[in-house]
């Protein structure tokens, strides 16, 4: 790690603390004694596949923005919480680009132990149920889900 005050190329850690998202270290050079902070974050390359084959970046905030839909009284943190637990989850898939279904289920998966309205909302887009008949048979799976 270069010093961002004298440039010198190798710094020391004095400690390091993780914090809710990041590695924090507390740093110091041995050429001219000046302390600064750094944080760092894994950064991860996930590609997605869609529905008609094209591939794209995975982008969280697509998933996070379609749960505020589904979960529309839920509170900002539990969001971000019930999100990051889905990124989780799609991250830790064997097989990539990771197909737009099989995110589609992980995030119908952990709606339903969220919040069932919130569920239902998500399946009636993302299943595209139009008919009442097949709305009353998604209701029917979570009753005895």
């Amino acid at each position: 790690m270069y010093c961002p005050f004298c440039s010198y190329a190798d710094t020391r850690v004095l400690e390091s603390r993780l914090t809710e998202n990041s590695l924090r270290r507390r740093r110091e050079c041995p050429e001219c004694s000046n302390r600064f902070t750094t944080y760092e974050t894994a950064v991860f390359h996930l590609t997605v596949t869609k529905k008609d084959g094209r591939e794209e970046d995975f982008d969280i905030q697509k998933i996070y923005h379609s749960i505020a839909k589904a979960c529309s009284k839920t509170d900002p943190a539990t969001l971000m919480q019930l999100t990051k637990k889905i990124e989780q989850k799609i991250l830790n898939k064997k097989n990539h680009p990771v197909k737009t279904t099989d995110i589609g289920r992980i995030v119908l998966s952990e709606l339903k132990k969220h919040d069932k309205m919130a569920y239902l909302r998500y399946a009636s887009v993302y299943k595209s149920i139009e008919d009442p008949l097949l709305l009353k048979k998604e209701l029917k799976a979570i009753a005895l889900g």
